[in-house]
């Protein structure tokens, strides 16, 4: 019996172990330098800069360069308090937020990193819908709703994640009772599969 307790005693030490390492892990997205499209200047012109100021679907564009598929790989969601930078997109108090984030695969290759952040203040249908898609891109219930209108973009330089990126772009939906941040950073077998210069 006590050599059974014990056993007991350290699976329960260790799963807490686990967990203060986990939240002890630094956001790596709270120290992206987020700047507003005056600053844009710096980042390539052509083919990249209409990536990157593309106010429609980007799932849909991902979609028509698919030769076979197109993938949501879902890597988290979590909640988490939101950080500071990130607070300051939304303009509003620094608080609880549930956030996703997500690989956007095209035939087999990661091409976009995204992440999403939605306070859990939001209220309604929407919150429900957008927290319970799975492995559906947020892009088919957000751009299926004509209610729901798309703030300024703001950009960041490339790799400003754990992981090679190249420019990444943020934007704030809104609509009664939503905002939520969504930001799109894109990655290197994107650019060599659609030979794109000069993103870095």
């Amino acid at each position: 019996m006590l050599e059974f307790a014990a056993i007991i005693d350290r699976k329960v030490l260790a799963f807490f172990m686990t967990l203060t390492s986990l939240k002890q892990q630094p956001n790596e997205t709270a120290s992206i330098n987020w700047l507003p499209a005056a600053h844009l200047t710096g980042a390539p012109a052509g083919a990249w800069r209409s990536w990157l100021q593309e106010k429609g679907s980007l799932t849909l564009r991902l979609k028509s360069h698919a030769q076979q598929d197109f993938k949501v790989s879902v890597l988290s969601e979590k909640v988490i308090l939101a950080p500071a930078n990130e607070v300051a997109l939304l303009g509003c108090i620094k608080q609880r937020a549930w956030v996703r984030e997500v690989l956007l695969e095209v035939d087999g290759e990661p091409w976009v990193f995204a992440r999403s952040v939605l306070p859990l203040n939001t209220q309604g249908g929407l919150r429900r819908r957008l927290t319970q898609v799975g492995n559906t891109a947020l892009g088919q219930v957000l751009f299926s709703d004509p209610l729901i209108k798309r703030g300024p973009f703001v950009f960041c330089a490339p790799n400003q994640l754990s992981t090679p990126s190249l420019w990444g772009r943020a934007s704030c939906f809104y609509a009664k009772n939503l905002r939520l941040l969504v930001a799109e950073h894109f990655l290197h077998p994107m650019a060599k599969q659609l030979a794109l210069s000069g993103a870095q």
